[in-house]
């Protein structure tokens, strides 16, 4: 209404409307903080159990090859076979596997193999020992045929140890297709936003009937 103005609302209408606000606010950026928890920590979780896996079928193969600048082709063939032929490697949309100085040992993609590409900080973290993982983000300069695909994908960075040192040797890039690992996340957002708002509608509408109840009194 024209002329309508803040001083002349009631106490309760004051408190609806400032309240409504803050606590819009405040629920959607709880729900956001709690969704991006889960989300980092169901990326994490998918990430190493993955690299485990996959670091226990290609371990074997780069036993006194890692350093080399390509594979022999023994070990490229086995390693391809795995990654067609078993479960999890029906999953994978594409690999890379990188030496620590940036140099890629093998790929999916045959034009990447023997180059060399700047040092990222997850294949850095990677060959220091640490499984790295990034949902949907495929912007860096040698992703380019993934991002391609247009499908969204779990990064998994890998590190592969030597068997009896322990030392890293290499680091396995996998692109997972993840799109019920989306489905999945999606779900946890909107769970988490519904939890929220749960807890908090209900006290916003208690202290409302309070202050309602005082705005009369005051009237």
């Amino acid at each position: 209404m024209e002329g309508y103005r803040w001083q002349e609302m009631s106490l309760a209408r004051q408190f609806a409307l400032a309240g409504g606000v803050v606590m819009l606010v405040a629920m959607v950026v709880v729900g956001f903080w709690v969704s991006t928890r889960i989300e980092k920590a169901v990326v994490r979780n998918t990430a190493t159990a993955t690299a485990v896996y996959m670091e226990s079928l290609i371990a074997p193969l780069l036993q006194g090859h890692a350093l080399d600048d390509r594979l022999p082709p023994a070990a490229e063939a086995e390693l391809h076979r795995i990654l067609k032929e078993t479960a999890l490697g029906e999953r994978v949309a594409s690999f890379k596997l990188w030496r620590a100085d940036g140099l890629v040992l093998d790929a999916s993609n045959e034009a990447l193999k023997g180059q060399r590409f700047p040092i990222t900080e997850n294949l850095r973290l990677a060959a220091a020992g640490e499984v790295q993982a990034d949902f949907d983000e495929t912007g860096d300069e040698e992703d380019a045929a993934e991002a391609a695909l247009r499908v969204p994908l779990l990064e998994i960075y890998g590190p592969i140890r030597d068997l009896r040192s322990g030392e890293v040797v290499a680091v396995a890039e996998f692109y997972e297709r993840g799109t019920r690992l989306e489905r999945d996340i999606g779900l946890a957002r909107l769970g988490s936003l519904a939890a929220v708002a749960s807890v908090m509608t209900p006290i916003g509408l208690a202290l409302f009937v309070i202050v309602l109840r005082g705005s009369r009194t005051i009237d």
